[in-house]
């Protein structure tokens, strides 16, 4: 990769991640969620390095939050009925996922999803209810992520593209004026 190649596609990587941050912290804000910062991390979590890469990690954001939310609400419910704590009930719903995680890796997300539900949730409010709404924040921030990656690739292929074939047509021009320049007769000035 040429160092202008690398340049552009570090200049995109930043600007891709910070707009991701601030457009799904913004949005997430917009659309009154409670907890938008999950919106801003989730799509900066999901931005990688290539955009495969990216939307691998945003399936696996989606699927592993689904299963830590599945876990989360399901733990609560039975621990609610024996009075359990916030922090046995963590520690069981992160271990399930634990052994889950264990067989599928790229569910790791579950892990973390099931303290964010606890940790966030109030009294009041049904862990469902909070469940939802932390969910809703990650994947809302997910696909802005990906979002902002599939677009900034878009203008990164454009970008080199047209950068190829400046080159290209610099290269021809030089070859073009040096074959003209062998050609005309050295005794002849110009006027």
């Amino acid at each position: 990769m040429t160092p202008i190649k690398k340049g552009i596609r570090a200049i995109a990587f930043i600007l891709r991640c910070s707009g991701a941050a601030t457009v799904g912290y913004e949005l997430a804000s917009a659309l009154g969620m409670h907890e938008a910062l999950w919106a801003a991390m989730s799509a900066v979590i999901v931005s990688q390095e290539h955009l495969h890469e990216t939307r691998s990690s945003l399936l696996g954001r989606i699927f592993g939050t689904l299963l830590g939310i599945g876990v989360t609400v399901g733990v609560s419910e039975v621990a609610s009925r024996l009075a359990a704590s916030t922090t046995v009930q963590m520690a069981v719903a992160v271990g399930i996922c634990a052994l889950i995680v264990r067989e599928f890796p790229k569910l790791r997300v579950a892990m973390w999803t099931c303290p964010i539900i606890l940790l966030t949730a109030q009294p009041s409010v049904p862990i469902v209810l909070v469940a939802l709404h932390r969910g809703s924040e990650v994947f809302l921030g997910a696909v802005v992520g990906w979002i902002f990656h599939w677009g900034a690739e878009v203008v990164v292929d454009a970008l080199e593209n047209r950068a190829v074939s400046l080159s290209r047509r610099r290269a021809s021009q030089h070859m073009t004026d040096r074959s003209q320049g062998q050609h005309r007769d050295p005794h002849h000035q110009a006027e």
